[in-house]
């Protein structure tokens, strides 16, 4: 993505603020960012919580230069979803980013995209993952920026924050990247590991993580 051009994203709505944050910087610098909280259906999604978010429709034959797959109890259902995985194909396969966060990762792994190709995973969804033939990064990371695959990973809503900040410094340059970590008190707590491709290793109490994915697995990563 090239920071002189007009850029559009595709976001969930945790990385949203983030994104309309760097869009608000670079529209001072008379760029643009055009940001979109898409769904097919477009109007009003409601979430299994209740919240209710307005979404622009969209359509499968648009195009952008970044879409991020949210996570969620909805990537389950999503997961199995042909339009939604034709589109990430679509992009990937046209050279263009794809990212994803806590169950928008299996919805990547899904679309098939992930092959061959080591990646990040919320540790609810590690086993899992695995089991169906994925290559989950061991340790876990908090995110991998993998530049050649154009593939961004990242391990669950802790991780919204730092790795949409390390995903922005790789995309947009460092002096943007500082300014979002400091605006929005992230630089304070994580410190320069949010300028690395490769996040920190999460420190997972074992009992508890075989417990959750126990219980909520394939709520998030349902079977075929």
């Amino acid at each position: 993505m090239n920071p002189k051009t007009r850029n559009q994203i595709m976001a969930g709505v945790l990385v949203l603020m983030f994104v309309v944050a760097l869009a608000y910087d670079l529209s001072q610098q008379d760029e643009t960012l055009e940001v979109v909280l898409g769904s097919f259906e477009g109007g009003t999604v409601t979430t299994h919580m209740g919240a209710q978010l307005q979404t622009e429709q969209v359509s499968p034959e648009d195009r952008y230069d970044l879409v991020y797959v949210p996570g969620g109890i909805g990537g389950g259902a999503a997961s199995h979803d042909p339009q939604i995985l034709d589109f990430i194909r679509a992009h990937h396969d046209e050279d263009r980013w794809v990212a994803a966060n806590c169950a928008g990762v299996g919805v990547v792994f899904r679309s098939g995209i992930l092959d061959g190709t080591r990646f990040q995973a919320a540790a609810v969804l590690g086993r899992r993952l695995k089991e169906l033939g994925g290559d989950v990064a061991e340790p876990r990371r908090a995110w991998s920026v993998l530049p050649e695959a154009k593939v961004f990973t990242a391990g669950g809503a802790a991780t919204v924050h730092p790795s949409t900040i390390a995903l922005v410094n790789h995309l947009f340059g460092e002096d943007r990247a500082r300014a979002l970590a400091g605006t929005w008190d992230t630089l304070p707590l994580h410190g320069e590991s949010l300028f690395a491709l490769e996040g920190p290793v999460s420190n997972d109490n074992a009992a508890f993580v075989e417990g959750l994915r126990d219980g909520m697995e394939k709520v998030f990563l349902p079977e075929n």
